[in-house]
């Protein structure tokens, strides 16, 4: 009898083309694949809670997918971290209910935005931080993060270039900006994301910081519907996926 088997992953995206299998470079999704392929001696078809973007990272990716086989989980889950390229880990193995799947059980997610201030970026922090040393108002910003709380239409913090989603509802549970003197972070919370949205948020709530955007413009975006009147995406490699909740 097949077994439905969750995994729980970190990984350093920057070397990959995000999570999802691509015929032009390699992802998460294809080298994780074929690991377990290779382990298994069986087809792997895999499912994961968030196909993040080229360049995002991820401290607890959810993935699951059908094991054929009887397999001792303890072994599986030390051949996978032994066979695996160092950027990407396997935290968890463990079997779930056969209905579960990491999208459609998913009650929310949460992920987290790294953007440095200072004069000059620490090279540990070049993958993993959006450099930004310019002046920001940060009062100015949380303010505007209350306009965003809540559930709203998000398609002005879609993505431009793709078709309109069938559905642009999300609920945005939390949006908090901890700072320091050298950097910001931004933990961000909802039930769903639109693709890009995230980025979106970020790169207008610096918009705001600015002085590009004014507070009277940033209340009347989720009204306007109009992804032009936003501010840019923030840069991928500063954005984590921090959490995946269920029930």
């Amino acid at each position: 009898m097949k077994k439905n088997i969750k995994l729980i992953l970190s990984y350093d995206g920057s070397a990959y083309l995000g999570w999802q299998a691509s015929n032009v470079g390699v992802s998460i999704e294809s080298i994780l694949k074929e690991v377990l392929e290779k382990i298994l001696q069986q087809e792997v078809q895999l499912q994961a809670a968030s196909r993040t973007d080229a360049g995002v990272h991820a401290e607890a990716q959810v993935v699951n997918f059908f094991l054929e086989k009887p397999r001792n989980l303890e072994h599986l889950h030390k051949s996978l971290n032994q066979l695996l390229p160092k950027d990407i880990r396997v935290a968890i193995v463990e079997e779930a209910p056969d209905d579960f799947h990491p999208t459609l059980k998913s009650k929310g997610k949460e992920y987290h935005y790294r953007l440095t201030r200072s004069h000059v970026q620490l090279p540990f922090d070049r993958l993993f931080a959006w450099h930004y040393p310019f002046s920001l108002d940060l009062a100015k910003m949380e303010t505007a993060t209350k306009f965003f709380i809540g559930k709203h239409d998000f398609q002005a913090f879609g993505n431009a270039a793709d078709p309109k989603p069938k559905d642009t509802i999300r609920t945005l549970y939390r949006l908090d900006i901890i700072s320091s003197e050298e950097e910001l972070r931004f933990e961000i919370h909802g039930n769903n994301f639109l693709y890009k949205m995230v980025r979106n948020l970020v790169g207008t709530l610096v918009y705001i910081g600015a002085g590009k955007l004014s507070l009277e413009e940033a209340e009347k975006l989720i009204a306007s519907k109009d992804r032009t009147l936003a501010g840019m995406t923030a840069p991928a490699h500063g954005l984590l996926l921090k959490k995946v909740f269920y029930v």
